[in-house]
């Protein structure tokens, strides 16, 4: 009688956990799709999706005798990918008088990148250079040719390549990263997004 009490509790919890896995696996299937709408997505694959998208950044870093500075477009596709585009300004100081002179160049790359939730890279795997101004105090030339000058800073570019960058924050629409200069020092580049929306 008792044997036949436990056969019969054990087959009401063996029904119980067929029922409750059939209807977790059901929720599953249910939730599943709409699961990245109620929880962030994490990095995974090295895809870190709070960048993914076109973002607008201008900074300026330190560099021999001189000072470097960006300022255009960069945007994150899902495929990790990425497209950078704008311009890019070198200032060099003579150092025996008050002359500067400041070259202005339309900058157009791409590559590859790969992110963590704390950290970024991005590999430049093609770039253009063209001299878009140059200027020596206040004498300026418009419109230069392609030279052996833009293609020298092009293989500079690719050689570099790789750039780690370490993600301070990031927010909807804003993204905070530093990384190291030429100099040993550290700068901070502030990324804020656009409204175009990326495309792949």
């Amino acid at each position: 009688m008792r044997w036949s009490r436990y056969r019969i509790g054990w087959r009401a919890i063996i029904t119980a956990v067929v029922f409750l896995f059939a209807l977790l696996q059901g929720f599953s299937t249910i939730v599943g799709p709409w699961a990245a709408y109620f929880f962030a997505p994490r990095s995974s694959d090295s895809l870190n999706p709070k960048l993914l998208g076109m973002w607008h950044e201008k900074f300026q870093y330190p560099e021999p005798n001189g000072v470097a500075s960006f300022e255009g477009t960069i945007e994150y596709f899902r495929n990790k990918t990425y497209r950078i585009n704008g311009l890019l300004k070198s200032t060099v100081f003579a150092p025996s008088s008050s002359t500067t002179e400041t070259t202005s160049y339309r900058f157009d790359g791409n590559g590859e990148w790969q992110a963590t939730d704390d950290e970024l890279e991005i590999k430049l795997l093609d770039v253009q250079v063209r001299v878009a101004n140059k200027s020596l105090t206040n004498m300026s030339v418009h419109g230069l040719s392609p030279s052996a000058e833009e293609s020298a800073i092009e293989r500079g570019l690719l050689l570099a390549r790789s750039q780690r960058y370490d993600i301070r924050s990031a927010k909807k629409d804003e993204v905070v990263l530093e990384t190291g200069g030429l100099l040993a020092d550290s700068f901070v580049i502030k990324m804020n997004r656009t409204k175009q929306m990326y495309m792949r």
